[in-house]
């Protein structure tokens, strides 16, 4: 065997280790990163319930025309005449 040969030999095997160890140090982020993914997952579909609950809350509490309506007429609310607005500075 000639020094050519070995040194093409040694440099084969050291390749062949280093890509077996970029193999399996690839293999263990993407699963690292695909456990993060899952876990934004998770955050994104719990925001988006609470998403469409505070929707449902919006839509259950009304407009201002609605609640302005609602004071005048069940609690005798009205706005102040413009002579009694007092305004402090």
């Amino acid at each position: 065997m000639s020094r050519r040969d070995l040194f093409l030999t040694a440099f084969l095997v050291v390749s062949v280790l280093a890509s077996g160890i970029a193999v399996v140090w690839l293999k263990n982020r993407s699963r690292a990163l695909f456990v993060d993914l899952q876990l934004l997952r998770g955050q994104h579909e719990q925001a988006s319930m609470e998403w469409g609950r505070l929707q449902l809350e919006l839509a259950n509490v009304g407009s201002l025309e609605d609640v302005m309506r609602a004071s005048s007429s069940r609690l005798k609310m009205h706005a102040p005449a413009p002579d009694s607005v007092v305004v402090v500075e």
